[in-house]
């Protein structure tokens, strides 16, 4: 478990260990209430490990944990508190054995780690997902996307495929989509996440967003601002901040794709993306260049077009294949 759902973790087992111990000061007691105002989550994950401790009646009553306890009651300052709630979970462990308390431990954690909202999306399928924020999320086809319940910021996971973000404002709470190894963060703007097997890509159509990577890219950049009308592709070669004409970062979702100055069998790859029957191109002509606004949904468009500007004709062997004029 990384990131906020091990900082949840983190928090409810030092919040549940000092109050274990004994009253807290004021202001850590303050702390503690702003802690579980902060995020409901957090509520229902601190009272959820109360339950299960209470539960462990067996605990209660042994003698090693009755003594840990009014030892670690007498201790003077936080962190020897600590350090002895320490012990009394590995003296838990002793009584409730092994298989127990990887139980105990598994219940915890589904309760600590909220389950995000899944959509998904079949080849061919596009769908527009309203968010609990007020922000909408459409995905593009054979896309899986998961999402959180807002707390301090709001947090989505793009699994595989393309989405367009549109972004309510809210200046408090982050909007973070995470991607292959990447984050992009924005307060309210509008984006386009694409997600490949060996690329990643970020066209800003409005607004601010920064981009950043989990691990050192192959060139000097691990975090970017970009400006709208600009697009960032990461790849093995490293990163690439151009601009580029963000008509194409919105054409999907209409069912219209965008192509400008695309080699045929560039446009052919990104064609079959909606299509369970693939548009072959021959070799000879698929380097061959063609601007076009095409639907998604239509690869006769596609063979008609290129046969129209004389680039290729359409192959008899194959409804949709396209060989040398």
């Amino acid at each position: 478990m990384t990131g906020p759902l091990r900082d949840r973790a983190t928090e409810v087992a030092d919040w549940f260990a000092r109050r274990r111990v004994g009253a807290l000061p004021p202001e850590d007691e303050a702390a503690f209430q702003a802690w579980l105002d902060a995020d409901p989550e957090n509520r229902a994950a601190f009272e959820a490990a109360g339950d299960l401790w209470s539960d462990l009646e067996g605990l209660r009553c042994d003698p090693r944990l009755m003594r840990l306890r009014e030892e670690a009651k007498g201790a003077v300052g936080q962190r020897r508190a600590r350090r002895l709630f320490g012990l009394v979970a590995a003296c838990a462990a002793l009584v409730l054995g092994g298989a127990a308390l990887w139980q105990a431990g598994r219940y915890v954690m589904d309760v600590v780690a909220p389950k995000p909202t899944v959509y998904a999306t079949r080849v061919g399928q596009t769908m527009s997902v309203s968010l609990p924020d007020g922000s909408l999320a459409v995905l593009d086809t054979n896309s899986e996307l998961r999402a959180w319940s807002p707390g301090k910021e709001r947090r989505l996971e793009l699994i595989r495929g393309r989405a367009l973000f549109k972004v309510a404002k809210d200046p408090a709470r982050p909007f973070i989509v995470r991607a292959g190894g990447h984050s992009v963060t924005a307060l309210g703007t509008r984006f386009d996440v694409d997600l490949r097997p060996a690329s990643f890509k970020v066209v800003l159509v409005e607004g601010r967003v920064r981009v950043r990577s989990d691990a050192p890219t192959a060139g000097p950049a691990t975090s970017v601002d970009m400006n709208a009308g600009y697009q960032l592709v990461a790849g093995e070669g490293g990163w690439n901040l151009s601009r580029t004409d963000t008509r194409s970062a919105e054409g999907w979702t209409s069912g219209r794709l965008v192509f400008d100055d695309a080699p045929l069998g560039v446009i052919a790859a990104e064609l079959n993306r909606y299509s369970v029957q693939p548009i072959l191109v021959a070799p000879e002509v698929a380097g061959r260049r063609m601007s076009a606004v095409l639907p998604s949904s239509d690869p006769d468009a596609f063979i008609a077009s290129a046969e129209a500007l004389g680039l290729a004709r359409r192959a008899p062997t194959a409804r949709y294949a396209l060989a040398a004029p």
